[in-house]
């Protein structure tokens, strides 16, 4: 029988590294060849409207505007009692296997995407290129909607997935933490900002949403993992990671991506709309 060292057991039982997790894309192809897979749901995340218009068959609808508390005040995530009666009402719990899709750009499917996380959902996966890559391949759509039974879907929420105005300022004090600001490089530096204050939260590091994706007229395509393991690079893996950007939809992409590399990662809903108009709130340039 072979002795495990003291060492060995720590490396694989008590100190397990970061790993990478299963991937959380998937493509148009793969996914034309699970149509008929009842342990499979597919959510069009677009608005309504274009949701009637055409979708992929088999697709029931969850408009990504109805993951916000209020979108027009800004990126709060809905609550969770209004979360589970609309989860329930669509047939959505879970045990299901799902795979979210928005037109393309990747950030509505991504918003969806985390909410899911949030609310306890584990077997989420993303449309890579979303519609626009489903029709590059001249795959079929429909008009017709489908209704799934309703579910006992019950809310909870998973708090390791969401940070918080006060969670957020604590993690941008401790050195064990890395704060990572989604927006542009130029809201960054302050030249720009949708709220009363220019710059960005103290500590935090700018890794602009673009940055994560192949970008289109049409579709947008997360990098190759290779690519995004180099672009993240400079971030330690044994640290939590915090997200930022405008309202918490773009940085939803660099949630996607870190949590498909492995981290331990969660994204702040409320994000600068909040940090920025809240004068008692640090900010650097």
């Amino acid at each position: 029988m072979r002795i495990i060292t003291l060492l060995t057991y720590l490396l694989l039982f008590i100190l397990p590294g970061p790993m990478l997790a299963d991937s959380l894309r998937v493509d148009a192809g793969w996914l034309s060849k699970q149509l008929d897979n009842e342990n499979l749901v597919i959510i069009d995340v677009r608005p309504s409207e274009a949701f009637n218009e055409s979708h992929i068959p088999g697709s029931v609808n969850l408009p990504e505007a109805l993951t916000y508390r209020n979108q027009e005040e800004g990126g709060t995530i809905v609550e969770p009692h209004v979360i589970q009666s609309l989860l329930q009402s669509l047939g959505l719990d879970t045990h299901q296997e799902i795979v979210v899709y928005d037109e393309g750009k990747l950030f509505k499917s991504s918003r969806v995407f985390w909410t899911l996380e949030v609310y306890g959902f584990k077997q989420v996966k993303v449309l890579n290129g979303g519609l626009a890559a489903w029709k590059e391949l001249d795959l079929p759509v429909t008009d017709k909607p489908v209704k799934l039974p309703p579910s006992q879907y019950i809310a909870s929420v998973n708090h390791q997935r969401i940070a918080s105005k006060f969670s957020t300022q604590l993690a941008s004090i401790n050195p064990m933490q890395t704060v990572i600001d989604a927006r542009s490089p130029n809201a960054y530096q302050g030249e720009t900002s949708t709220g009363k204050r220019f710059g960005h939260i103290p500590t935090a590091i700018n890794i602009a949403v673009h940055q994560n994706i192949d970008q289109s007229d049409d579709a947008n395509f997360l990098l190759a993992t290779d690519a995004l393991s180099e672009l993240y690079s400079d971030v330690p893996k044994d640290k939590k990671v915090v997200l930022y950007c405008e309202v918490g939809k773009i940085s939803s992409t660099n949630y996607l991506v870190l949590r498909e590399l492995g981290y331990d990662v969660a994204n702040y809903d409320a994000s600068w709309r909040e940090w920025a108009n809240d004068f008692t709130l640090p900010i650097e340039k």
